[in-house]
Protein backbone atom coordinates (compact mmCIF):
# COMPACT_ATOMS: atom_id res chain seq x y z
CA UNK A 1 0.00 0.00 0.00
CA UNK A 2 1.31 3.44 -0.88
CA UNK A 3 1.45 6.23 1.63
CA UNK A 4 -1.55 8.45 1.48
CA UNK A 5 -2.05 11.82 3.14
CA UNK A 6 -5.34 12.47 4.84
CA UNK A 7 -6.60 15.96 5.46
CA UNK A 8 -8.04 15.58 8.96
CA UNK A 9 -9.41 18.53 10.84
CA UNK A 10 -10.50 18.77 14.39
CA UNK A 11 -11.39 21.36 16.92
CA UNK A 12 -9.98 21.94 20.35
CA UNK A 13 -11.75 23.82 23.09
CA UNK A 14 -10.67 24.56 26.63
CA UNK A 15 -13.38 24.78 29.24
CA UNK A 16 -14.00 24.22 32.92
CA UNK A 17 -14.13 20.56 33.88
CA UNK A 18 -17.39 18.74 34.51
CA UNK A 19 -18.02 15.64 36.56
CA UNK A 20 -18.67 13.66 33.36
CA UNK A 21 -15.03 14.26 32.31
CA UNK A 22 -13.71 11.85 34.94
CA UNK A 23 -13.74 8.77 32.67
CA UNK A 24 -11.85 10.46 29.83
CA UNK A 25 -9.43 12.18 32.21
CA UNK A 26 -8.60 8.84 33.80
CA UNK A 27 -8.13 7.14 30.42
CA UNK A 28 -6.15 9.89 28.66
CA UNK A 29 -4.42 11.94 31.37
CA UNK A 30 -4.28 10.07 34.67
CA UNK A 31 -3.95 6.40 33.78
CA UNK A 32 -1.81 5.86 36.89
CA UNK A 33 -4.92 6.56 39.04
CA UNK A 34 -8.09 4.54 39.33
CA UNK A 35 -11.35 5.81 37.85
CA UNK A 36 -12.69 6.15 41.39
CA UNK A 37 -9.73 8.30 42.49
CA UNK A 38 -10.09 10.61 39.49
CA UNK A 39 -13.86 10.87 40.02
CA UNK A 40 -13.51 11.60 43.75
CA UNK A 41 -10.80 14.23 43.17
CA UNK A 42 -12.83 15.88 40.43
CA UNK A 43 -15.97 15.98 42.58
CA UNK A 44 -14.04 17.56 45.45
CA UNK A 45 -12.51 20.18 43.18
CA UNK A 46 -15.87 21.02 41.61
CA UNK A 47 -17.52 21.58 44.98
CA UNK A 48 -18.72 25.12 45.66
CA UNK A 49 -16.29 25.67 48.53
CA UNK A 50 -13.26 24.60 46.49
CA UNK A 51 -10.62 27.17 45.63
CA UNK A 52 -9.37 25.05 42.72
CA UNK A 53 -10.41 25.53 39.10
CA UNK A 54 -9.93 22.54 36.81
CA UNK A 55 -9.80 23.09 33.07
CA UNK A 56 -9.94 20.47 30.34
CA UNK A 57 -8.95 20.54 26.71
CA UNK A 58 -11.66 18.82 24.69
CA UNK A 59 -11.43 17.36 21.22
CA UNK A 60 -14.28 15.51 19.51
CA UNK A 61 -16.19 15.34 22.78
CA UNK A 62 -13.31 13.83 24.77
CA UNK A 63 -11.31 15.48 27.56
CA UNK A 64 -7.75 14.93 26.29
CA UNK A 65 -5.89 17.48 28.43
CA UNK A 66 -6.10 18.95 31.90
CA UNK A 67 -4.71 21.71 34.15
CA UNK A 68 -5.61 22.99 37.63
CA UNK A 69 -5.29 26.49 39.04
CA UNK A 70 -5.69 27.18 42.73
CA UNK A 71 -5.38 30.41 44.65
CA UNK A 72 -2.41 30.33 47.03
CA UNK A 73 -3.73 30.00 50.60
CA UNK A 74 -1.43 32.75 51.94
CA UNK A 75 -1.26 35.12 48.98
CA UNK A 76 -4.45 35.76 47.02
CA UNK A 77 -2.47 37.37 44.18
CA UNK A 78 -0.73 34.08 43.39
CA UNK A 79 -2.23 31.13 41.56
CA UNK A 80 -0.68 27.70 41.80
CA UNK A 81 -0.71 25.64 38.61
CA UNK A 82 -0.73 21.85 38.88
CA UNK A 83 -1.67 18.62 37.16
CA UNK A 84 -0.90 19.70 33.59
CA UNK A 85 -1.47 16.55 31.54
CA UNK A 86 -2.11 15.96 27.84
CA UNK A 87 -2.86 12.63 26.15
CA UNK A 88 0.15 11.34 24.17
CA UNK A 89 -1.18 11.70 20.61
CA UNK A 90 -2.10 15.35 21.27
CA UNK A 91 1.15 16.56 22.82
CA UNK A 92 2.63 17.84 19.57
CA UNK A 93 -0.50 19.82 18.67
CA UNK A 94 -0.16 22.72 21.12
CA UNK A 95 -2.77 21.50 23.58
CA UNK A 96 -0.57 22.34 26.58
CA UNK A 97 -0.02 25.86 25.18
CA UNK A 98 -3.79 26.36 25.08
CA UNK A 99 -4.23 25.00 28.61
CA UNK A 100 -1.57 27.36 29.98
CA UNK A 101 -3.20 30.32 28.19
CA UNK A 102 -6.59 29.35 29.64
CA UNK A 103 -5.07 28.98 33.12
CA UNK A 104 -3.62 32.48 32.82
CA UNK A 105 -7.00 33.87 31.74
CA UNK A 106 -8.93 32.20 34.57
CA UNK A 107 -6.32 33.33 37.12
CA UNK A 108 -6.52 36.94 35.89
CA UNK A 109 -10.32 36.75 35.96
CA UNK A 110 -10.13 35.72 39.63
CA UNK A 111 -7.78 38.59 40.51
CA UNK A 112 -4.50 36.68 40.57
CA UNK A 113 -1.44 38.47 39.26
CA UNK A 114 1.10 35.65 39.22
CA UNK A 115 1.13 31.95 38.43
CA UNK A 116 3.61 29.56 39.97
CA UNK A 117 4.36 25.87 39.91
CA UNK A 118 6.68 23.77 42.04
CA UNK A 119 8.79 21.23 40.18
CA UNK A 120 11.61 18.93 41.13
CA UNK A 121 15.00 20.28 40.02
CA UNK A 122 15.69 17.10 38.03
CA UNK A 123 12.71 17.68 35.70
CA UNK A 124 14.77 19.69 33.20
CA UNK A 125 12.58 19.23 30.10
CA UNK A 126 9.46 20.20 32.06
CA UNK A 127 11.22 23.19 33.63
CA UNK A 128 12.36 24.34 30.19
CA UNK A 129 8.81 24.05 28.83
CA UNK A 130 7.46 26.25 31.62
CA UNK A 131 10.24 28.75 30.93
CA UNK A 132 9.13 28.75 27.28
CA UNK A 133 5.68 29.77 28.55
CA UNK A 134 7.20 32.73 30.41
CA UNK A 135 7.68 31.27 33.89
CA UNK A 136 10.90 32.22 35.68
CA UNK A 137 12.73 30.48 38.49
CA UNK A 138 12.31 31.89 41.98
CA UNK A 139 15.33 31.82 44.24
CA UNK A 140 14.18 29.43 46.92
CA UNK A 141 15.89 27.06 49.27
CA UNK A 142 14.29 23.84 50.38
CA UNK A 143 15.81 22.23 53.42
CA UNK A 144 15.12 18.64 54.31
CA UNK A 145 15.97 16.41 57.23
CA UNK A 146 15.28 12.71 57.28
CA UNK A 147 14.17 11.44 60.63
CA UNK A 148 13.75 7.90 61.79
CA UNK A 149 10.99 6.38 63.84
CA UNK A 150 13.51 4.75 66.13
CA UNK A 151 13.84 6.41 69.50
CA UNK A 152 16.32 5.18 72.04
CA UNK A 153 14.60 3.58 75.04
CA UNK A 154 17.60 3.29 77.32
CA UNK A 155 18.59 6.95 77.36
CA UNK A 156 18.42 8.40 80.84
CA UNK A 157 17.40 11.98 81.23
CA UNK A 158 19.99 14.06 83.08
CA UNK A 159 19.16 15.13 86.61
CA UNK A 160 18.46 18.81 86.97
CA UNK A 161 20.94 20.69 89.07
CA UNK A 162 19.22 23.85 90.25
CA UNK A 163 22.41 25.38 91.64
CA UNK A 164 24.27 24.75 88.39
CA UNK A 165 21.48 26.37 86.37
CA UNK A 166 21.57 29.48 88.56
CA UNK A 167 25.31 29.76 88.15
CA UNK A 168 25.00 29.41 84.37
CA UNK A 169 22.49 32.24 84.14
CA UNK A 170 24.68 34.79 85.91
CA UNK A 171 26.67 36.96 83.57
CA UNK A 172 30.40 36.71 84.07
CA UNK A 173 32.17 39.78 85.32
CA UNK A 174 34.35 41.42 82.77
CA UNK A 175 36.90 44.06 83.29
CA UNK A 176 37.18 46.82 80.78
CA UNK A 177 40.62 48.14 80.02
CA UNK A 178 41.00 51.72 81.05
CA UNK A 179 40.93 53.92 78.03
CA UNK A 180 42.09 57.01 79.83
CA UNK A 181 44.34 57.21 82.79
CA UNK A 182 43.28 58.89 86.02
CA UNK A 183 45.85 61.61 85.55
CA UNK A 184 43.70 63.48 83.06
CA UNK A 185 45.82 62.60 80.03
CA UNK A 186 43.94 61.60 76.94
Amino acid sequence: MANKDYNLKGTLSVREAKEEDATNLQAYCFSDKTAEEVTDNLKADLAEDSQKTRLVAESSGHAIGHISVEQHPLNKNVGQVSELAVAGPFRQLGVADNLIAAAEAIAAEKGMETLEIELSSDENPVIQRYKDWGFTEKPIVTLQKTITAETPTDVEEPEEDVEQEEEDTEEPETTQPELFSQTGQS
